[in-house]
């Protein structure tokens, strides 16, 4: 009897300890689940937030580029006047800056000088100018001329000092000689709309100053200035990169203040850990810039957030399936079978989950890295492999050269057969480009119908070599595309810029900034052709 009671308690000693072993090990199981979970979508979300930075970055390098360039055109101007304002903006459509609502320049005045200002200007173009000077003393800001990018008329006349914040803008960027941005505000030209329709936009200002002596004396003209609402700005550039998986929200920084400009609105539930949300701040003409982005319940699929409470499951199952036939030998070794295939089986779908997030992983940075639309480079890659490209020139001494490409009449057949018709345009050109390149170089697009390649190791001082690839892209481009069965013709305009063996006086964004140069000139001087500028230390020469 007492062997007999021994053995009994041994047993359920046995069985409560494989209880307990079992749901340990289930929780463990579990938490290291529910672990993979989190690295996986904090990955994710550093992923989506840095290709968001890059966006907002890129755009507003793009935005500070084409003020700056506009302000050089009109300082180059002897006498400046309405019809140079209008040649000047005319190439500059929503597609090359999303979101804004006006290109505008704004001089200033003292209040007893609005009527001489006003004729002065009438005189140079401005014919039904009327300017409204605003309440307040010392100096105002008239918009003299401007160019809607929207579907809401200019208001020329305007006092822009009606509101604090462009005018602290104006004032800003004429001290610093350089791009500002105000803080955000309602577009005085929207504050009669409903409340509801009222979004926080913001301007970006760029001073006009010309040199008047060989002494290095300077005349300020004025500004060259853009408006851009907030949520239009995060709909056409940061919503295509944020999707359902996060919320984006975009904010200007001043000190401890925080001033929030617009949100995506994403359909999806936002996610409360608070290890998962992202903070990035850009700076933006004189600006600091918040990027939030929370993640939302889109980040992880519904089956694999129920991952971890499956392992639990099937754990405590496999634990209390052990524990009832544990008192006997031959349903205890049986029991050990099933248990092992389980764990098995558990096993085996822990490494398939983990294989999923590896592959998650790989196609993350694919699509960070390449066009959705024609799966060619984007430019977060094409950056890199010129940087890249530029550190390897030193060693190999070969020429390399950058070639910017941008479609003549493209805009024509977007508007005319619709968004469909342009998609299938660009993925045809994407293709004819990369056959036009060879099998080494990088061909990219940039956004829009703008696209870019790289070729490196070109023989000599390389100029042969490209002039053959920009004759080939050239021709390839002008032969009618296939739509839909409708023919479609385009051409192309190609700037070229080649960086000879053993130069280092020049750049990545030197070297991209010379073939877009040369892409206008293409464009200027008739479309349907290249031109081509050498970077070897001496000016940029065309050719």
């Amino acid at each position: 009897m007492k062997v007999r009671g021994r053995y009994r308690r041994l047993g359920t000693a046995l069985v409560l300890a494989i209880v307990v072993v079992g749901s340990l090990g289930s929780w463990l199981a579990m938490a290291q689940v529910r672990e993979v979970q989190q690295r996986h979508a904090a990955l994710l979300m550093e992923h989506n937030t840095d290709a968001i930075e890059r966006a907002l970055a890129n755009e507003a390098s793009r935005y500070a580029e084409t003020l700056s360039d506009v302000s050089a055109a009109i300082a180059a101007q002897t006498t400046f006047t309405h019809t140079d304002f209008e040649v000047m903006t005319s190439r500059l459509t929503r597609d090359r800056l999303p979101g804004a609502s006006a290109i505008g320049f704004v001089v200033a005045a003292e209040p007893d000088e609005a009527a001489g200002v006003q004729q002065y200007w009438r005189e140079r173009g401005a014919g039904n100018l009327r300017l409204r000077t605003a309440e307040g003393a010392g100096e105002h800001y008239y918009l003299i001329f401007s160019r809607a990018l929207d579907n809401v008329a200019p208001d020329v006349g305007r006092d822009v000092s009606a509101a604090e914040e462009p005018a602290a803008a104006l004032r800003l960027a004429r001290a610093r000689g350089s791009v500002a941005a105000s803080h955000p505000y309602v577009l005085l030209k929207d504050r009669d709309l409903p409340a509801a329709e009222q979004q926080r936009a913001f301007l970006l200002a760029a001073p006009v100053s010309r040199q008047i002596d060989r002494n290095g004396a300077t005349e300020f003209l004025g500004w060259i200035t853009l408006t851009t609402r907030g949520s239009d700005f995060i709909e056409e550039t940061l919503l295509a990169y944020a999707g359902e998986l996060v919320k984006v929200t975009l904010s200007a920084v001043d000190g401890s203040s925080v001033a929030a400009v617009a949100s995506t609105t994403p359909t999806g539930v936002l996610l409360r850990e608070s290890r998962l949300h992202r903070t990035r701040t850009v700076t933006v003409g004189e600006q600091d810039w918040r990027i939030d982005v929370q993640p939302t319940d889109s980040l992880i699929s519904g089956t694999e957030r129920r991952l971890p409470e499956a392992a639990l499951g099937i754990g405590l199952f496999v634990t209390l399936l052990a524990g009832g036939l544990a008192d006997s030998r031959r349903r205890a070794l049986r029991q050990v079978d099933q248990a092992t295939s389980a764990l098995r089986h558990d096993i085996e779908r822990r490494k398939e989950v983990e294989a999923r997030l590896r592959e998650s992983e790989d196609q993350l940075r694919h699509l960070a890295l390449h066009d959705t639309l024609t799966a060619l480079a984007n430019r977060a890659l094409f950056d890199e492999r010129l940087a890249n490209g530029l550190r390897a020139q030193q060693r190999t001494r070969e020429a390399l050269a950058v070639f910017f490409v941008d479609l003549d009449g493209f805009k024509a057949v977007n508007d005319g057969l619709g968004h469909s018709a342009g998609d299938q345009l660009l993925v045809e050109a994407a293709r004819r480009l990369e056959v036009c390149a060879r099998s080494s170089d990088i061909v990219a697009r940039l956004g829009g119908d703008e696209f870019a390649i790289l070729a490196e190791g070109l023989t000599g001082d390389g100029a042969e070599e490209a002039e053959a690839i920009a004759g080939r892209i050239v021709r390839s481009l002008q032969t009618p595309f296939d739509i839909d069965g409708q023919p479609v013709t385009v051409s192309c305009s190609v700037g070229v810029a080649i960086r000879e063996p053993g130069s280092d006086a020049y750049g990545a964004e030197q070297l991209v900034h010379t073939a877009d140069e040369a892409m206008y000139a293409a464009k200027t001087s008739g479309k349907n052709r290249f031109v081509m500028s050498r970077h070897d230390g001496a000016p940029a020469q065309w050719t």
